[in-house]
């Protein structure tokens, strides 16, 4: 009787011993609003889409944009690159500036007299092409002031 006693609580303590539950718990996580790192979403034909803009002392603003597909999938790429003037509350186009190539990339760079004492943009629209198949991407570059 003794043996079976020992056999059964041996069974039991390997039993026990074999299916321990662990829990654990969720740490208590601050997530700040502001997050510190850029966040890029994946896109299945475009590698890098760039807009930005410089004015210089005299008033004449540059704007540069730039498309970079994946070579071998992206079959064309267009720019529609809107320069944007902040006037009485809202982001106006003054000048819009296009380029588009049968490639995987294509740039353009342009420039346009804009008046003093108005906040500037580039808002560029990007469209990157697989065959018959679309990918879109907008940029907006910094803000910069005349």
């Amino acid at each position: 009787m003794k043996k079976r006693i020992v056999s059964l609580v041996l069974c039991c303590l390997i039993l026990c011993a074999g299916s321990v539950q662990v829990f654990a718990a969720e740490p208590n996580v601050y997530a700040p609003s502001a997050v510190s790192f850029p966040i890029s979403p994946y896109m299945d034909y475009i590698i890098q889409a760039n807009g930005t803009l410089y004015i210089n002392s005299k008033g004449v603003a540059t704007v540069d944009c730039d498309v970079y597909g994946y070579q071998g999938t992206t079959t064309r790429v267009e720019i529609s690159a809107n320069l944007q003037q902040y006037t009485s509350g809202s982001w106006v186009t003054i000048k819009t500036f296009t380029a588009n190539s049968d490639s995987h990339r294509t740039s353009l760079s342009e420039t346009y007299s804009v008046s003093k004492g108005y906040n500037y943009r580039v808002q560029a629209n990007i469209k990157a092409y697989s065959g018959s198949s679309v990918e879109t991407r907008s940029v907006t570059s910094s803000e910069a002031s005349y």
